[in-house]
């Protein structure tokens, strides 16, 4: 490691020196930082072999997904290619998924999706941070006839396919037609789902709707689907979210979502609400890999960490992220799995592994939630940052201004 140059060919290999072999699955932001983190505190000092394992050759800046959704900002300014970032510091990189993991022998089997070439890659540290996906099992037909909103390709679907609509509405006369395909609903009231309804109101009604001439904005229905808006952020914060909602004609739907077919979105009480854009944010799941393990778990399918992100009952295995169920020591809560935990989660481990590797002290994880912030468009967001709370343009002025610098293509 103390040469920074990029590796081309890589994984099938085993090392050969006695230097630990780092392996990291996961390029989101928890395993990314823990990459880059590891790979700088090592750089030119000590010795470790590192490899990032990954589904994905990019990093995707999840906090502007909304954003990119509605064009807002443009897909390519929130991702960053992982390659180039891990050769720089001499990281071995694998655009691959994992299909198992053998925790006796210390190695794990993955191939890439265009490939039917398995390659067992040995490991001495395993670090877990392969995040979450949509749950679409929760309700019958989510993931055959609804949008789901957690990848890149999330938001250009949905974008591509609300503009599609509206070119089909303009070409119709029927008015039910008409209204069925501009009937737009979101299910789940949380961060995800709520910024994203408020980025489709603005894209619709206020953007979309002046080319074409034959629509009206009071045509385009929009529906929120939840039993209560923000349900973690403060109370005051919510309410102001949900005025905002309601102001701006969204209907909110506190009624639970029963079924997703072709003809739009069943409710619990029997109703129907028409339409042919369904999109799903109500909740994720644990990657797959990680719930199969046969390993001391949270009711959320989370592996129980404790202060180092060591996995109970599996040595040298960590846990980061979506991974991760770790106490919150000032909240006696989990750690939610958001990208400001997960970044510092990165840090924190690769920190702690250098100084296992030197028999220094480890120093435990004790970070303090900085707040949150929820982007509501049209220049209007709410935060609370550590009992300062924020709400209309001062609140997305500061939202807009510290995660356009965080942006990827900016910040490098």
């Amino acid at each position: 490691m103390a040469e920074r140059h990029a590796i081309g060919r890589v994984l099938t290999r085993r090392s050969t020196s006695l230097a630990p072999r780092v392996l990291i699955v996961g390029g989101g932001f928890a395993g990314v930082t823990t990459a880059v983190e590891l790979a700088k505190r090592c750089a030119g000092a000590l010795p470790v072999h590192l490899t990032l394992i990954s589904d994905r050759n990019f990093f995707l800046f999840t906090p502007m997904l909304a954003e990119a959704a509605t064009g807002a900002v443009e897909t390519r300014h929130v991702v960053y290619p992982i390659r180039p970032l891990c050769g720089a510091w001499g990281v071995e990189f694998g655009e691959m998924f994992v299909e198992a993991i053998d925790l006796g022998r210390h190695k794990l089997v993955a191939r890439h999706s265009r490939s039917s070439l398995r390659q067992e890659v040995q490991y001495d540290r395993l670090v877990l941070a392969l995040g979450a996906r949509p749950n679409v099992t929760v309700v019958p037909g989510v993931a055959e006839h609804a949008l789901t909103f957690k990848a890149a390709g999330d938001a250009v679907q949905i974008r591509n396919h609300v503009i599609d609509l509206f070119e089909a509405a303009a070409l119709t006369e029927d008015p039910w037609t008409r209204r069925k395909l501009l009937t737009f609903v979101v299910v789940g009231a949380g961060h995800a789902g709520t910024e994203l309804m408020a980025a489709l109101e603005e894209l619709t009604r206020g953007i979309l709707i002046r080319h074409y001439p034959s629509l009206a904005a009071d045509m385009v229905r929009l529906v929120l689907v939840g039993s209560a808006i923000l349900p973690q952020t403060a109370t005051n914060l919510a309410a102001y979210t949900k005025e905002q909602l309601l102001q701006r004609g969204i209907e909110l739907e506190a009624s639970r979502a029963a079924k997703v077919s072709p003809e739009g979105l069943s409710l619990a009480d029997g109703r129907l609400v028409p339409s042919q854009c369904v999109i799903w944010t109500a909740g994720n799941r644990v990657n797959e890999v990680v719930s199969d393990l046969a390993l001391p778990k949270a009711r959320d399918g989370r592996l129980k960490v404790n202060e180092f992100f060591e996995v109970e009952g599996a040595p040298g295995v960590y846990a980061l992220g979506d991974n991760a169920a770790q106490i919150d020591p000032h909240s006696k809560e989990l750690y939610p799995g958001t990208a400001q935990v997960a970044l510092r989660q990165g840090r924190a481990l690769a920190a702690q592994l250098v100084a296992e590797f030197t028999g220094r002290a480890r120093r435990p994880f004790d970070f303090r939630l900085l707040g949150e912030m929820v982007p509501l468009s049209r220049r209007t967001a709410v935060a609370d940052l550590r009992g300062l709370k924020l709400t209309g343009f001062p609140a997305w002025f500061l939202w807009k201004t510290v995660y356009m610098l965080k942006l990827p293509t900016l910040a490098s």
